[in-house]
């Protein structure tokens, strides 16, 4: 090529460069190039599918686990006996029986009371808090990359073992209840007894203690709670709305 040629054209190639250059961007191009960046799709992303996956069964699950408490606490505050004496130290005291009997109705009203809102806090830090977490774990298992192809395909199995996962912790939940039900009731019979104010009723130093018995149904009932448990968490539903996403 001669000179003459050549110097031109290397002129004219940069001014073409620079002028291209000074363009301004039209604005779906910068959300081209933007898509292009972040994976080239403008479809929910991963984590926003395992989050609405995790919110799925959260809601789900939190009231198939509540509803099925409702038993669970009846249960427990009727495997619950209470039991207060009274020792006076007049011998002429009148009708004590019959006010030890009104104060055992009250006392186990208190206690009853007590049970149902210490297995409400037991159900959400034991069984409700892990939830989320057992999600992520099987959906990162199941589908690693968490899309709805894999997610739709795979929507029972999904179901079934996170429920299996929950189940462990409701027999987690099932056993401090029942460890904890006589201790429980005593400590709040014990609260209750501190707060009498016996001479308000005529008797004059009257002491008071209670007995607290937990009645061997009480197994049969936690057994009875967790068949259910295990039977209503893999749910139709949930299967039908994760396949769905």
């Amino acid at each position: 090529m001669r000179i003459s040629t050549f110097v031109p054209a290397i002129m004219a190639f940069t001014l073409f460069t620079a002028t291209t250059q000074a363009l301004p961007a039209h604005p779906h191009h910068e959300r081209a190039i933007d898509l292009l960046k972040r994976g080239g799709s403008s479809t929910t992303t991963a984590p926003d599918l395992i989050a609405t996956v995790a919110k799925i069964f959260i809601q789900a699950e939190t009231k198939i686990l509540a509803d099925a408490c409702v038993d669970l606490k009846v249960s427990a505050c009727a495997d619950v006996i209470v039991k207060l004496n009274a020792k006076a130290s007049l011998l002429k005291i009148i009708n004590i029986d019959v006010k030890v009997k009104d104060l055992e109705v009250s006392a186990k009203a208190d206690v009853d009371a007590d049970i149902k809102a210490r297995i409400d806090l037991d159900l959400k830090a034991v069984v409700l808090a892990n939830i989320d977490a057992h999600v992520r774990t099987v959906v990162g298992k199941v589908c690693p990359k968490a899309d709805k192809a894999c997610l739709k395909k795979n929507a029972r199995s999904i179901v079934v073992q996170v429920a299996a996962l929950i189940n462990v912790d409701v027999k987690k939940l099932t056993v401090k209840v029942k460890a904890d039900l006589a201790a429980h009731a005593k400590l709040r019979l014990d609260l209750f007894i501190k707060k009498l104010d016996l001479n308000a009723l005529g008797l004059a130093r009257v002491t008071v203690s209670a007995i607290v018995h937990v009645r061997a149904t009480v197994d049969a009932h936690i057994k009875a709670f967790i068949d259910v448990c295990a039977k209503l968490l893999v749910n139709a539903k949930v299967i039908a709305d994760i396949g769905a996403l």
